[in-house]
């Protein structure tokens, strides 16, 4: 038997996972880290933090698998894309990573924005106008307000390049992740030359691109040591997060959605050719599988429950910490009990920006409708109510454009551990949403799929991943809710209609 080991490198949590040639799950690990917010724009990460937290989860699954290391073929790793940080000659950290959330450069998006037309951008790198979110940004904001830092700049690293260089020692990555840099021309898999010159950067400050599946290295012998794994441990290229959990669900021929809620929320459907969005509303990524492409739209999602649970719900965590239920199932329970459409209550769910399809950098988070009869349950359930109504909004703007109809939502990331929020998603979209027999393992397959790949284990990603995918639950939309969820939606655009053109002057009002 053969075994591969995956790894998902996320915003909030790493886990890794050990699966057979069978794409059973051996064991898996998860641990969580906070991050840093300097400021209500800023949001960090240090360092060492990623590169800790991997190797803890390594040993962890190596010592406890039971499994003899020697078995182990191949490892691979995905991870959340637009996660930055700069390395100097002797390759250190010259700053903390960016973490895709930092919305710090705002007014550097807005001059890329007015630089290059939205015609320049999606014909390069598939991607709708930039916004703070993503590298191109955080690239200028460093060379205007570090300067002498920036002369500095030798490397750029995505997350889970910053790991395998230290597996490694391989300055690599893949276009998966960096396709979302506005960096990255999609259609040549080179370095677009104009963006590049536009942020006074050459090629060889940046990382040398793989096709997700292709074998980079061998693990360094002292690594290999260090983390209980075989000395000739096969490194694989691995992938973005959201392309590796559709993978991890069998979301990898065109007419399959999946909807991931971690701490970002994305809707993942594969094309076999690059399909523009002329629009600018959503953008078409390249995936973890060569030459396929994927319309792959989001914007914040689980990171709002956390946010809420941290926030307002100290009392359930208190009584998580002191043995008790989860605190997110705490929270289930209160929002279980409150009426589908939360008698009023709805929440825009804009924090630091609105995401696809409704861009909006300037866009913010709004709890409208309360009453004094509101309770805690009633926010919490707005809050799921809201992430779902974005889905929503996501699937039918792909549905236009791909003209492919949407039927079934394959879910998978920490949302789908809930059966509320699963339910209140079927509801909302009014279409079936499924959970996997390896939903919660569901990127981390993905990656392990594409180290077995790259191994020679499985003749393609496509097979492997096919033949591996297994449905759970299934959650039907309830026709009784059908007509507040309407009402719900309706609300969600009146909005977004209502504020439209006035977000930027709020945000000034605000800032002064």
């Amino acid at each position: 038997m053969n075994y591969y080991l995956g790894a998902d490198i996320g915003t909030t949590a790493i886990k890794v996972a050990l699966f057979d040639n069978c794409g059973n799950k051996i064991l898996h690990h998860a641990q969580e880290y906070d991050l840093l917010k300097p400021s209500a724009q800023r949001v960090e990460q240090i360092p060492h933090v990623y590169w800790d937290t991997f190797k803890a989860c390594v040993k962890t699954v190596m010592s406890e698998s039971g499994v003899d290391k020697e078995c182990v073929k191949a490892f691979a790793m995905d991870s959340s894309a637009e996660t930055i940080v700069f390395l100097d000659e002797q390759m250190q950290p010259l700053d903390n990573f960016y973490v895709w959330m930092d919305n710090r450069a705002e007014e550097e998006a807005v001059e890329i924005n007015n630089y290059f037309s939205a015609k320049e951008i999606v014909t390069a790198t598939g991607q709708t106008p930039i916004d703070p979110v993503y590298p191109a940004t955080k690239i200028l904001w460093f060379r205007k307000n570090k300067p002498e830092l920036f002369k500095k700049i030798r490397m750029m690293f995505m997350c889970d390049d910053y790991i395998l260089w230290h597996m490694s020692g391989k300055k690599a990555s893949h276009g998966s992740s960096w396709c979302t840099s506005y960096l990255w021309n999609i259609t040549s898999k080179d370095w677009w030359p104009e963006m590049l010159d536009y942020l006074q950067i050459s090629p060889d400050q940046l990382p040398q691109i793989y096709e997700c599946g292709t074998f980079v290295a061998n693990i360094l012998p002292d690594i290999a040591d260090e983390l209980g794994l075989p000395h000739g441990l096969r490194l694989i290229m691995g992938g973005q997060d959201q392309s590796s959990g559709a993978i991890g669900v069998g979301n990898v021929t065109p007419g399959i959605f999946s909807e991931s809620t971690g701490g970002a929320l994305m809707v993942c459907t594969t094309t076999d050719k690059p399909v523009f969005d002329e629009n600018g509303c959503v953008p078409c990524n390249y995936s973890d599988m060569e030459d396929v492409y994927m319309i792959q739209a989001g914007a914040k999602g689980g990171i709002l429950m956390r946010w809420l649970r941290d926030t307002l719900c100290k009392e359930e965590m208190a009584l998580e910490e002191q043995g008790g239920k989860n605190a997110y199932d705490l929270m289930d329970e209160l929002a279980s009990a409150t009426p589908a459409g939360a008698e009023g209550l709805f929440l825009m769910p804009f924090f630091g920006g609105a995401g696809n399809p409704h861009r909006d950098i300037y866009g913010r988070g709004v709890l409208y409708g309360l009453s004094l009869g509101h309770t805690k349950g009633h926010i919490i359930r707005a809050f799921m109510e809201a992430l779902a109504c974005n889905i929503t909004k996501i699937i039918e703007y792909t549905e236009k454009l791909t003209g492919v109809k949407v039927t079934q939502v394959r879910s998978l990331g920490g949302g789908s551990l809930s059966p509320l929020w699963c339910q209140i998603k079927a509801d909302v979209l009014n279409r079936q949403v499924v959970t996997m027999k390896n939903t919660q393992d569901a990127a981390c397959l993905g990656a392990a799929i594409i180290a077995g790949y790259g191994a020679g284990e499985w003749p393609s990603i496509q097979e492997a991943a096919s033949k591996f995918a297994r449905i759970d639950k299934v959650y039907d939309p309830n026709p009784d809710h059908r007509d507040v969820y309407d009402q719900l939606l309706k609300k969600y655009d009146l909005f977004i209609e209502a504020t439209h053109g006035y977000t930027e002057e709020f945000s000034k009002i605000t800032a002064e």
